[in-house]
């Protein structure tokens, strides 16, 4: 069998499209280069994956150290997925906290999430936090990939303004930052994260550009079909079965994104939503967790963060039984029907979450699957949005059992233990040389 390089892609005109790992690419695989740990050349990945206004830690959590063998109400759509989760208790991010700042904890607990610095409160709407985790892993993880990370989300970055007591929109709409300035602004629309990932598509493009190449062009696979017919006659028989798996599953998704276009459309002023945009909240995340699967799959990037939802948001759910804003609903004041649909809208979220991880560890790469080599952080960044306190922040880690990292469990740390540490121990396991994340002291034990 011959072996091929993990760079390795299928091209026509300007049209690119990553392979998934295929076993003809191990023994030959680049080693990834930066400041790594380690001498395993195959890929290790991280994901962010943020939820905003909290959740209902009573029902998301056990209170005791110990095998997560039971799950909680809110992690029941985890199933059999909970022997590869690690629920984490006890971790803070006090630089989300006032500090002297007054008002604004929904901005700082976005802000401050992966970058553990207090973020500047400036009448001018300055901007100033810290290198992001996420980032500093893209420094190191992202050099041998088409993209170094990937930022994505379900509602848009807002550009200007204020949205939480003072505090620039860029707080609470972005997760991770390049700089201490500047926002790594996340893409919303699913057409453009395709392209962006599986495209060479241009960056100045007008959404009408985009719309007419969108159209005028063929299935992304129809391109390429001729350059895979002729890599598979290269590899193994199980190689085969990968690549037309993979092909299939890249013809469904595309599909899935033009359906959801053409209904969006039908149903939604074009002035009132952005195109591309499903009409469906629920079809809008799947469609964002599988791009990011895609992504992984194919090692275009090793490094995402996925805000689901911008902090402080007011999105409904009328489709799950909540037509009530998910922010009004998080000031809850303990009225028993807000605390019910609180707790809907968490077991949705970790409905969404448990869908992504069963695809990842369901696609394989040599003798392991994906989610074996991918650490995801799964939370929060306000442990009750009523109080909009910052400690005990809800918060899972998911696969990594090739990284060392064993699920099925419930982590107590003492109180305030920073949720940096987390993020420390995290950049660890993937190999990512690194002395402190904002406000950390040392590395969390997973």
């Amino acid at each position: 069998m011959k072996r091929l390089s993990r760079r390795t892609l299928l091209r026509s005109g300007s049209t690119v499209l990553a392979l998934p790992l295929l076993d003809a690419m191990l023994p030959g695989m680049e080693p990834v280069r930066g400041p790594l740990r380690g001498g395993d050349a195959r890929p290790a990945r991280l994901v962010w994956i943020y939820v905003p206004n909290g959740m209902r830690i009573d029902k998301f959590a056990p209170t005791a150290a110990g095998p997560l063998t039971d799950a909680p109400p809110t992690l029941k759509p985890l199933g059999a997925l909970l022997a590869q989760v690690t629920l984490i208790r006890g971790l803070a991010q006090d630089k989300g906290r006032a500090n002297g700042d007054g008002p604004g904890d929904h901005a700082r607990a976005c802000a401050s999430y992966l970058t553990g610095a207090q973020p500047l409160k400036a009448p001018d709407g300055r901007l100033r936090v810290a290198l992001s985790a996420d980032q500093i892993a893209a420094r190191a993880l992202g050099v041998s990939t088409r993209r170094p990370s990937l930022e994505i989300g379900c509602e848009p970055t807002v550009p200007g303004g204020q949205c939480d007591s003072g505090y620039p929109c860029a707080y609470s709409s972005n997760l991770s930052w390049i700089t201490p300035t500047v926002p790594a602004l996340k893409e919303f629309d699913p057409r453009a994260v395709f392209d962006r990932m599986f495209r060479e598509g241009r960056g100045d493009e007008t959404p009408e550009q985009r719309e007419q190449r969108w159209k005028s062009r063929a299935s992304v696979v129809d391109l390429v079909r001729e350059h895979a017919r002729r890599l598979e006659s290269r590899v193994s028989s199980a190689d085969r079965a990968r690549l037309d798996e993979y092909q299939s599953g890249l013809v469904a998704l595309e599909k899935r994104i033009q359906n959801a276009l053409a209904g969006g459309e039908s149903q939604v002023s074009s002035d009132l939503r952005p195109k591309g945009i499903p009409a469906d909240a629920q079809e809008h995340v799947d469609l964002m967790f599988d791009l990011l699967a895609l992504a992984l799959e194919t090692d275009s990037t090793r490094v995402a963060t996925f805000l689901v939802a911008n902090e402080g948001s007011n999105k409904s759910y009328a489709s799950i039984g909540v037509p009530e804003g998910h922010h009004d609903l998080s000031h809850h004041g303990k009225e028993l029907d807000k605390l019910d649909k609180l707790a809907r809208l968490d077991h949705y979220h970790v409905e969404r979450f448990a869908r992504f991880l069963a695809r990842l560890d369901k696609a394989r790469e040599g003798d392991a699957s994906v989610l074996d080599r991918t650490l995801v952080c799964f939370g929060s960044g306000l442990e009750d949005g009523n109080r909009h306190n910052h400690e005990d922040l809800p918060t899972l880690v998911a696969g990594g059992r090739s990284l060392g990292v064993a699920g099925g469990r419930v982590l107590v740390n003492e109180r305030e233990t920073p949720l940096c540490n987390l993020h420390l121990a995290l950049l660890e396991k993937a190999g990512v040389a690194c002395d402190r994340v904002g406000d950390s002291t040392q590395p969390l034990a997973l």
